[in-house]
């Protein structure tokens, strides 16, 4: 064992330390043995400057005491803690020999959003436990995730950054929670409440389901701002085939107002069990142990359970007439099996049933904006064959008539007349003057007065528009000559190559996908439709929204990772998201333990993670 492992105190209670396991900005955690019991435990010690004063101490032994009364199988149980007359504050828990939330990703990474619901509902469960008890985690994030060898999710932590106090923290510049999965209130020193928690889940799961953190900066100030502000890249940028469930459901979660939050552990706990129930999945728990026995095995497996289940729910959808619900379920099997024919199928006859609706609708306000038309041409007839002027007649009264050679009231008079009753008067519109030949009536004519006409025969009558003949064009694509070119899901090689050939060949009357993909560059996806009378199609650009790169410094202890200007990047052993404006790109790190700094001069890929050690 390394000497600087070793620790200096040899016993805290009754406790035999044996190793160190890790350590961080507030706590050291040793694994211990509990001679009484012959168990293995684990025991978290406060620094010393965070425990040297009388009312940390009290906020400590209170708040001990309020997590050991919580009773959950995904919370770790507290054994002991210190007593008051102790020179250390300590708490003792159940050790936990497995992987944390991080390692278990890190070595199996997470393909279908339905697996980072599986291992979630453990933890918002103990979530809701505890907020029912009145107690608020703070610092939910992966490392705070263990699993037990029977496969069960652990939350770790609970309380401890709350049983020290602010003033003392501020102090002494440690950091209480973890940066990138603060909620804004957190950032901006508000009120902290459940929902705060619900806003650190949002955090983990959207970086189980699109493999990235959403809050990132070159600096600590600059990650809080983006926190405050909620500026961050929707789940369906950074994973399409996500799902919009899933994605709505987080997005929620991560609201930048507490209120705008879902209300409780509880309600998310639903949201992911209608996801997982949409899937075809089974009881949570029994899936989440399945997959932790074969996490690459259950994933491939996984992929042909949720096709046809998420296909059926598209079918029943559509035969409901609720198209946008089908397509949201299509999108998830096309993301899963591109060249599914079924749903390539589907998404067909649902396309043309939208076409068809917009005709109808377009052909329905056509006919509405006739009836209006054809009545006010009835109005203007009227007057017209009255010999009233149009110009004139209606803003002054007509020449007066003699009293004579006016027709005898009827009782009605001087009641004015609606129009319907002045058509009623006119008599039929298809039959003329007597001394007029007869004449047809016109469809205008018949909507007005609802009634039936034949249709118009000999040269008036048009023939339907013949549909033009299927026709071959050209669509030009523009980029960075790396990228790849996909249509319809099949590789069609480099954009360059693409670009020689004189283009993609796509046949007017079609809906085409076309993708984009470069290894340094988010994937792309655009719908082109060709309609069947278009002639031309716009040159199609793709543009590279740069992946981050990751950078892993391995070391024999924690500690803290710097750019060389001395701006903050992250710690040793976990993962570093650093963001690209390029391909490539120069960077110089400073690792230190607080004595002694260590330097690096790197090269970053974007969307590649780069590995260096750095042992003291």
């Amino acid at each position: 064992m390394d000497k600087r492992s070793e620790p200096r105190i040899q016993r805290f209670g009754r406790y035999q330390v044996e190793t160190e396991l890790g350590r961080g900005g507030m706590s050291v955690v040793y694994r211990a043995r509990d001679p009484a019991l012959e168990r293995p435990v684990a025991v978290k010690v406060l620094h010393p400057h965070l425990a040297d004063r009388e009312e940390s101490r009290t906020r400590f032994t209170r708040e001990a005491k309020a997590v050991a009364r919580l009773q959950h199988p995904s919370i770790v149980e507290v054994y002991d803690y210190s007593p008051a007359d102790s020179e250390q504050a300590y708490i003792v828990t159940e050790f936990i020999d497995g992987p944390t939330l991080r390692q278990l990703v890190d070595a199996h990474p997470i393909r279908h959003a339905e697996v980072a619901a599986l291992l979630m509902i453990p933890v918002l469960q103990a979530l809701g436990h505890a907020h029912a008890a009145g107690v608020v985690h703070r610092d939910v994030k992966p490392e705070n995730v263990m699993l037990r060898p029977d496969g069960t999710p652990v939350l770790m932590d609970f309380g401890i950054a709350q049983m020290v106090d602010q003033d003392t923290l501020t102090a002494t510049g440690t950091m209480l929670g973890s940066p990138a999965h603060m909620a804004p209130e957190v950032v901006e020193g508000e009120e902290i409440s459940a929902r705060s928690d619900l806003f650190s889940i949002g955090t983990v799961l959207y970086w189980l389901v699109c493999g990235v953190l959403p809050f990132v900066g070159p600096n600590p100030a600059a990650l809080f701002r983006r926190i405050a502000e909620g500026r961050y890249d929707p789940v369906l940028t950074r994973r399409p085939q996500a799902g919009r469930a899933i994605a709505r459901l987080i997005e929620r979660c991560m609201a930048r107002r507490p209120e705008d939050r879902p209300a409780s552990a509880d309600e998310v706990i639903t949201g992911l069990r209608e996801i997982l129930t949409e899937g075809g999945l089974g009881e949570p728990m029994a899936e989440l142990r399945e997959f932790l026995k074969d996490p690459e095995g259950f994933q491939e497996q996984l992929t042909w359970r949720l096709v046809p289940a998420y296909l059926a729910l598209a079918e029943k959808a559509w035969a409901k007439k609720q198209s946008a619900r089908a397509l949201d379920f299509l999108d998830r099997v096309l993301s899963l099996d591109e060249r599914e024919e079924t749903a390539r199928a589907l998404l067909r006859r649902i396309e043309r049933g939208q076409r068809h609706g917009r005709a109808a609708r377009v052909l329905v306000a056509a006919v509405v904006l006739g009836g209006l038309a054809g009545g006010i041409f009835l109005l203007i007839s009227r007057f017209w064959t009255s010999g009233v002027d149009l110009g004139v007649g209606l803003l002054q009264p007509p020449p007066e008539t003699p009293a004579s050679s006016l027709p005898p009231k009827s009782p009605d008079a001087g009641v004015p007349r609606s129009v319907d009753a002045q058509v009623a008067d006119a008599g039929p519109l298809d039959a003329a003057p007597p001394s007029a030949p007869p004449r047809d009536a016109s469809p205008l004519d018949a909507r007005v007065v609802g009634r039936p006409v034949r249709p118009p025969v000999g040269p008036t009558a048009r023939p339907d528009a013949a549909v033009p003949a299927p026709r071959t064009l050209a669509l030009k694509v523009r980029g960075p000559q790396r990228a790849e070119v996909y249509l319809e899901g099949t590789r069609q090689g480099y954009l360059y190559e693409v670009q020689v050939a004189g283009g993609l060949q796509l046949t007017t009357g079609r809906t085409y996908v076309v993708g984009f993909k470069n290894p340094g560059c988010e994937d792309k996806e655009h719908r082109i439709n060709v309609t069947p009378d278009q002639v031309r199609i716009p040159d199609l650009p793709f543009t590279c929204d740069w992946k981050q790169a990751y950078l892993k410094v391995d070391s024999n202890i924690d500690a803290m990772v710097l750019r060389g200007d001395g701006k903050y990047l992250g710690r040793t052993r976990s993962p570093i998201s650093v963001p690209m404006n390029g391909g490539t790109a120069q960077l110089a790190i400073v690792v230190t333990d607080g004595v002694t700094n260590q330097t690096r001069d790197l090269t970053l890929n974007a969307g590649q993670e780069t590995k260096v050690t750095a042992n003291f």
